[in-house]
């Protein structure tokens, strides 16, 4: 299952993955609130690989990255609480700060510092080094500044693959 926001939700998971069972449970615009909100409707948890990616629309609606880090951790236990076999947590990508201003890419970065002291190491991926540079998600991987394009996901799942 993928869960997150519209980043998530435009990823091809079920063509990249056609032998398994792949629910794309991401909904474009959601906040780390509206993820906890609709735990609940989740279905077929039971035995589920999870990959959560979340908080940039969050942090660009001024969030501050200690709470929404803690709503990714809570999320995280509440998916693990029911049911699920596994949650990977997948750094939250910075925005391209030419097109969003520089104010996502100090609150990405102590965000994922934060993700990153308090998931297993075996269940965070931290495709920051690859994403981005000093002025955020490098222009080549996105097709707006935000949302990621072809070459975006196909790095994305070179990353993802041998960890699941």
């Amino acid at each position: 299952m993928f869960l997150g926001d519209s980043i998530t939700a435009a990823g091809p998971w079920r063509e990249a993955f056609p032998a398994r069972s792949v629910q794309n449970a991401a909904i474009p615009g959601n906040t780390t609130w509206d993820l906890l909100a609709r735990l609940d409707a989740l279905r077929g948890l039971g035995g589920a690989t999870v990959v959560l990616m979340a908080g940039i629309n969050d942090i660009l609606q001024n969030d501050h990255p200690t709470p929404v880090a803690g709503r990714i951790l809570r999320i995280r236990r509440e998916l693990l609480a029911r049911g699920a076999a596994r949650v990977v947590v997948v750094a939250t990508l910075p925005c391209e700060a030419a097109h969003w201003g520089a104010r996502c890419l100090a609150p990405v970065r102590e965000l994922n510092h934060r993700l990153r002291g308090a998931v297993p190491a075996a269940d965070f991926l931290d495709l920051s080094a690859q994403f981005a540079d000093g002025a955020g998600l490098r222009p080549s991987l996105g097709v707006d500044g935000l949302h990621l394009g072809p070459e975006g996901y196909r790095l994305w799942l070179r990353s993802l693959r041998p960890m699941l």
